[in-house]
């Protein structure tokens, strides 16, 4: 019988340059203008990463030539202050079709000042991958390439 290990959640936080409502649209809406190099499934830079507004909708990206990639669902939609995601991609770095082998991606956004917007991600339930989980946490961590790596590239394009 093996062991089943536990990882920490991977916590990263920025403060987008925006009100609450802008800061939501910029993630949710514009995302594929910001997101880190590589970080798409098709072979090129997404013309768009749509997230369905809804619980249980998908979560996914659309290439320039229409193709579609899976990356998870939508477990809570509560905008413009949360959204509750279900990660499904694996330890391979490919879709997992079974959500109950997915980690979970809680993402906030709190208007601390006029036109200033902590959005945090918390990513986390990594032992849902089962082997590929260490992977998953490892890549997402990765401050120079995980979701603080995204992060950063929103707070880039946010004041472009």
């Amino acid at each position: 019988m093996s062991e089943s290990r536990t990882y920490a959640p991977v916590v990263a936080e920025v403060t987008v340059p925006a009100g609450l409502a802008r800061a939501f649209e910029l993630y949710t809406v514009e995302q594929a203008s910001w997101v880190t190099e590589g970080h798409w499934l098709g072979d090129e830079r997404p013309a768009a990463i749509v997230f369905e507004p809804t619980t249980g909708g998908r979560w996914y990206e659309r290439q320039p030539d229409g193709t579609e990639c899976d990356w998870g669902r939508v477990l809570e939609w509560d905008a413009p202050e949360r959204l509750l995601l279900a990660w499904m991609i694996g330890g391979d770095w490919q879709f997992d079709s079974d959500v109950e082998r997915a980690s979970r991606v809680e993402i906030t956004f709190t208007e601390v000042a006029a036109g200033q917007t902590v959005l945090r991600v918390v990513h986390s339930a990594f032992e849902a991958h089962g082997d590929g989980g260490e992977s998953v946490a490892r890549g997402v961590g990765s401050v120079s390439d995980g979701w603080q790596a995204d992060l950063n590239g929103l707070v880039a394009f946010a004041t472009t």
